[in-house]
């Protein structure tokens, strides 16, 4: 298995995307021009990290998955959309090559825009630095 960090499902989050809606722009950042109706933008909200025994750790990063409808599709257009994303989000792939699912997958509506917000929990370990044996010699 490669090494799964934050970056690597964030960019399995928009590459899904992108698959699934080629024609629109996916942004991965506070977009303050440039936006336009059908337009999805990706924020990290919170990476968590619990360290496990031994060299494991728990680990979970959340995101909020914003979809901007067009004016005339509006509220409907948003439902549309919340009820295509748990497919699409589900189970992304990273650059990488590691499946993540995705769990608790939650949708409103604020201000007329769609906000998802999908969570990638996942196990890393962190392989032991040399060998923590000795050498036995046999009399």
């Amino acid at each position: 298995m490669a090494e799964l960090s934050y970056n690597g499902i964030f960019d399995g989050v928009t590459l899904a995307l992108h698959r699934a809606f080629p024609t629109v722009q996916i942004h991965g950042r506070t977009v303050k021009q440039d936006l336009h109706p059908g337009d999805f933008n990706v924020l990290p909200i919170t990476p968590q990290h619990s360290g496990q025994m031994g060299i494991r750790a728990s680990r979970s990063i959340t995101f909020d998955v914003i979809y901007y409808p067009t004016e005339n599709g509006g509220r409907e257009e948003c439902l549309d959309k919340a009820n295509l994303l748990p497919q699409v989000l589900g189970t992304i792939t990273t650059p990488l090559g590691d499946k993540v699912h995705g769990t608790g997958f939650d949708t409103n509506i604020e201000d007329g825009v769609l906000h998802c917000i999908v969570r990638y929990p996942h196990f890393v370990y962190t392989p032991a630095d040399g060998d923590a044996m000795e050498t036995i010699k046999m009399k």
